[in-house]
């Protein structure tokens, strides 16, 4: 028989590690989930996500049950409440299971605290319906509403805040029985269970930010800010058996880890706004540029609590100097991609302005200097493409 503790008290445990520690959920997911069974599992991931997506106005109810700011509750019982409200005002688990397990699990971290956390929980009970998601900060609605009505954003918020298909990027034979993702070339939409040894799991988007850059065997490629290489892999299996890709990142220990992680291509440990290659010299360049990440909420809610305006600007200046630098590198009728897994005009619009950058051609809305792909209009990633041709 199933425990019914043992997916909250995961989901709990993986809380604290994401809001606290720094990790990403999407991460610790993929490694946090090996002692538990493909149902607890997936109810672990439901909580974890769903909690997250509605961490401010959970909080919110937990301070105002518990009479007090929720940082005055100790951490590891703050994440049981956190998820136990979560079931109570969204799932259809009944609320006097959600409130008895919640109790429970505070009561093995610390006995004395299981009365505060019945009064908690049953508070939440009573208080009035409302409706929990993710909550844009006031600055990047401000930021959005340049490129995106009021209709539209709230659009971009309901996708973010669903799950993402799962996406391979098909490298050899036959697909099998995924299904091709209209308008994104060698995406597939992947079957429930194991992943095909033919295929890469990879979002549409990143799979499309590499088929615009139009790569034929014998090129000479190289991707900046490469690491973790999912995209240079997708170089190498276009270019050939004996490409010429090389990647190049700043993070020694990214680009060690990539570098075992996509043989074929030389790894080089360097700024991208400063890379030691001689200019001119590339048939094909991709900066797939450090950004907020902002198009990856399905993926990592947590990215919307920890990134602010002045980083946003400060990504700005940095994507634009990388991109100078990356431009220098195309040779006399290459050609150069830059993208960014966000949907800021900040890291967007406004730093390919006047470079005389183009839209390819494919699925996305066209910005003019760019496509902007999204969660509610493309059913990807949020993703910038922009190219420009020597």
């Amino acid at each position: 028989m199933s425990d019914p503790y043992k997916p909250r008290r995961a989901a709990a445990a993986i809380l604290g590690r994401v809001v606290r520690e720094g990790a990403f959920s999407n991460v610790v997911l993929r490694s946090g989930l090996d002692d538990l069974d493909p149902p607890e599992a997936a109810r672990t991931r439901g909580l974890v996500y769903g909690t997250l997506r509605c961490l401010k106005g959970l909080d919110r109810m937990i301070a105002e049950g518990a009479g007090r700011s929720v940082d005055r509750i100790e951490a590891p019982i703050l994440d049981v409440l956190r998820v136990a409200a979560f079931e109570i005002t969204s799932s259809d688990v009944p609320d006097p299971v959600a409130v008895s397990v919640g109790v429970d699990l505070v009561r093995e971290i610390r006995p004395q605290a299981s009365g505060m956390a019945n009064a908690v929980l049953r508070r939440v009970v009573e208080a009035p319906a409302v409706e929990l998601g993710l909550e844009l900060p006031e600055w990047l609605s401000h930021s959005l509403a340049r490129i995106w009505d009021g209709e539209e954003v709230s659009a971009f918020v309901a996708a973010s805040s669903q799950e993402a298909a799962r996406i391979g990027r098909l490298r050899s034979g036959e697909p099998g029985q995924a299904l091709p993702v209209v308008g994104v070339k060698s995406a597939y939409e992947l079957p429930p269970g194991p992943v095909p040894d033919n295929f890469m799991v990879q979002d549409s988007a990143s799979i499309a930010v590499v088929n615009a850059l139009g790569v034929e065997p014998g090129m000479r490629i190289v991707d900046l800010a490469a690491a973790p290489g999912g995209k240079t892999q997708h170089l190498v299996d276009i270019a050939g058996p004996q490409p010429f890709v090389i990647g190049v990142d700043s993070h020694q220990r990214r680009v060690r880890s990539a570098a075992r992680r996509v043989r074929e291509a030389w790894w080089i440990r360097a700024d991208a706004s400063r890379p030691p290659l001689r200019p001119a010299s590339f048939d094909r360049v991709l900066l797939d540029a450090p950004c907020s990440g902002l198009g990856t909420l399905r993926r990592r809610p947590e990215i919307l609590y920890r990134v602010s305006s002045g980083d946003v600007q400060s990504l700005h200046i940095l994507q634009r100097r990388m991109l100078e630098s990356a431009l220098a590198l195309v040779a006399p009728g290459g050609r150069l991609v830059y993208s960014v897994c966000t949907v800021t005009p900040e890291e967007t619009i406004d730093v390919v302005d006047g470079l005389g950058m183009v839209s390819q051609s494919g699925i996305g809305e066209d910005l003019g200097v760019g496509r902007l792909l999204a969660p509610h209009t493309t059913a990807t990633d949020g993703m910038f493409v922009s190219r420009w041709d020597g």
